[in-house]
């Protein structure tokens, strides 16, 4: 076996922040890449050294690299990689279908052509839970909280020229993208022998998140989220924290038998929407409250309605929007989503945290610490892809 040296795609972001402690304090050497001047931004490094990352550890070199340009792609593989950590993906609930693709699918193939040139040991590949799609429920005349594992309909086990998973649908334009992402993953597994490990992270939260479960988080500590529907408590939300994210995919790559498996990575957690949002708000002093005669799946259509006008708003006005508040968000609600995580413990891995409470305890106490319940910029945004007035 040759000397080990990992690459961190993705490396600035979220996830890929712990990935890169999580093997660092493994000791192991790492090439950490994101697009080049990615962490020129102060709030970025602030968070990143704020969870113990060391930018300036000696195990470390950072690489500037944009997937959508082959020829940077190519400066990563001069080096003697041996294992790959494909975190890079554009996660954005209001981008468009045609630029999700653009980043999420063109750019991982144009990384493709490199990596299976090289000379790796494992390949591991982020996609989502969102790949197994939104489940049906009983309004619907089908079975209700139904776990999905990895023998469910998703992109390894259905043909090779599936759109979507049998029996659900796919919930959003990023879900799609994912999907497209993973099954080029499999095809360069089964017809080009790339040493493949996919894992399929539940939403991820945790100290540095302002996104998904974050933004969430960030929502109801500010106010903004004042209510819920009382049948809230009919649905089933999951999560996983970003230290499990990484610590099981460092830990998984070093498994023999887990070459050319796929691994769901979720908490133990059996919760209603319900009880994940009253905690939150206890937890952050917030009111929560039960609003009677009201129901999500009567919620969803206005929800995505105000969401797309909210949306209007941002980009013909500049005028920021609560985070979380998005098209693509709005389609999660009105659903029940029980993933299984028995595959990943088969393979002896220990969650260290397998409560959703407990973790949520440790992420909350970091937001506080941080200024991010009192400062209310934290809880609005103008996307990317939004457009501020000028003059």
């Amino acid at each position: 076996m040759s000397e080990r040296l990992n690459l961190v795609t993705g490396a600035a972001g979220f996830t890929g922040n712990y990935v890169i402690r999580e093997l660092l304090e493994d000791g192991q050497d790492v090439i950490a890449t994101d697009l080049p001047g990615a962490l020129e931004d102060d709030s970025r490094r602030n968070k990143a050294q704020s969870i113990g990352l060391d930018l300036d550890h000696p195990n470390l070199t950072w690489v500037g690299a944009n997937l959508l340009k082959p020829d940077t792609i190519a400066e990563l593989f001069e080096y003697d990689i041996t294992h790959v950590f494909h975190v890079a993906s554009l996660y954005d609930y209001s981008a468009s279908l045609e630029r999700l693709r653009k980043v999420n699918v063109e750019g991982t193939r144009h990384f493709l052509e490199y990596a299976k040139e090289a000379d790796l040991e494992r390949f591991v590949h982020w996609s989502t839970c969102g790949v197994f799609g939104k489940p049906y429920t009983a309004a619907d005349g089908d079975k209700v909280n139904v776990p999905f594992n990895e023998e469910s309909p998703s992109p390894k086990t259905t043909a090779p020229n599936a759109s979507e998973p049998r029996g659900t649908h796919l919930v959003n334009k990023y879900s799609v993208s994912k999907w497209e992402q993973e099954k080029m993953i499999w095809r360069a597994h089964r017809e080009e022998d790339l040493p493949v490990t996919v894992v399929r992270p539940a939403p991820i939260y945790g100290p540095g998140s302002s996104y998904g479960h974050g933004g969430i988080i960030l929502a109801i500590a500010h106010g903004l989220l004042p209510g819920i529907p009382a049948d809230s408590k009919n649905y089933i939300t999951t999560s996983v924290h970003v230290e499990d994210v990484a610590g099981f995919a460092c830990y998984i790559a070093e498994q023999d038998e887990a070459l050319g498996e796929d691994y769901n990575i979720v908490d133990n957690s059996i919760i209603s929407y319900h009880e994940f949002l009253h905690y939150i708000a206890l937890l952050t002093g917030q009111n929560m409250y039960d609003i009677p005669f009201l129901n999500l799946k009567k919620m969803e259509p206005f929800m995505i309605g105000a969401a797309k006008a909210w949306r209007w708003l941002e980009e013909n006005f500049g005028i920021p929007r609560v985070r979380v508040f998005e098209i693509q968000s709005a389609t999660y609600i009105s659903s029940s989503y029980w993933i299984s995580n028995r595959k990943s413990l088969s393979t002896g891995y220990e969650y260290r945290y397998p409560d959703v409470k407990e973790g949520l305890k440790d992420t909350i106490a970091w937001f506080r610490d941080m200024g991010w319940l009192t400062d209310p910029d934290q809880a609005m945004i103008v996307s990317e892809e939004g457009s501020k007035p000028t003059g």
